[in-house]
């Protein structure tokens, strides 16, 4: 009985695994070459936790374990959730970020002190900022 129960746990945890790593793709059908990869984050800095999330592409929303999404090139709207935490503890809040995409690359948002951020992760250079209120 134990065994079957160690089993069972190690197969719940592979499958969450496999589904927090999944890119979705919504019915594109296109080489993985032509499709730009867009991420969240999750940082820790000095005293500070960040968390960046993808909620809609497009007016889309994704699925609550999603947060990475395939792309096609071209200009795309994301609303993010983001949330924050130094000493003081704040809330989860909702911005929009719009950025142009590039087929074969990989993009990742993050929160940097008072800003939303898309950062190419081929170079690391800024490809849009989001000030938030």
């Amino acid at each position: 009985m134990l065994r079957y129960k160690t089993i069972m746990v190690a197969i719940g945890i592979s499958l969450l695994a496999t589904a927090c790593t999944y890119r979705s793709s919504p019915r594109i059908e296109q080489a993985t070459e032509q499709l730009a990869y867009v991420t969240g984050s999750l940082d820790f800095r000095n005293v500070m936790f960040s968390q960046v999330f993808i909620i809609a592409v497009d007016g889309k929303r994704l699925k609550f374990w999603q947060n990475q999404v395939a792309v096609t090139p071209g200009s795309h709207r994301f609303t993010v959730g983001y949330r924050y935490r130094d000493p003081g503890d704040h809330p989860t809040r909702k911005t929009t970020i719009a950025f142009t995409a590039i087929a074969g690359r990989d993009y990742r948002l993050e929160y940097y002190y008072g800003q939303i951020l898309v950062r190419d992760r081929n170079n690391y250079k800024i490809i849009a900022q989001q000030r938030l209120p």
